[in-house]
């Protein structure tokens, strides 16, 4: 059985080469193999993303957030998708979600 490290690499070089599609369906292996892995629902978001399918990409990288709340990269892109949507208010949510945890976690690590 592949490593989630190999299964994570796959998807990225399938996005990399701007092969969505089947960056998708690497990360949903991914995903399958390894449903706590983070990293996977974040590139499955982000490549439904490049793809235009907001819908998708939101419920995909809200399951990221779940996985780890705290992760201000999770909002971040929660945050884009929510602003190609024209979701302005939902945008500024939770870019202000991210900035409020990059700056605990500055904190935190001082």
């Amino acid at each position: 059985m592949p490593t989630e490290t190999e299964l994570y690499d796959v998807a990225l070089t399938r996005f990399a080469e701007n092969d969505l599609e089947a960056a998708v369906d690497a990360f949903k292996e991914l995903i399958d193999t390894y449903p706590k892995y983070i990293e996977g629902f974040l590139g499955l978001g982000h490549a439904y993303e490049r793809l235009g399918l907001y819908d998708e990409a939101i419920e995909a990288i809200q399951q990221a957030i779940e996985i780890n709340p705290k992760d201000p990269l999770a909002y971040t892109s929660l945050s884009i998708c929510y602003q190609r949507k024209g979701m302005i208010q939902e945008a500024e949510d939770a870019m202000a979600k991210s900035q409020q945890l990059q700056m605990e976690a500055s904190v935190s690590s001082v």
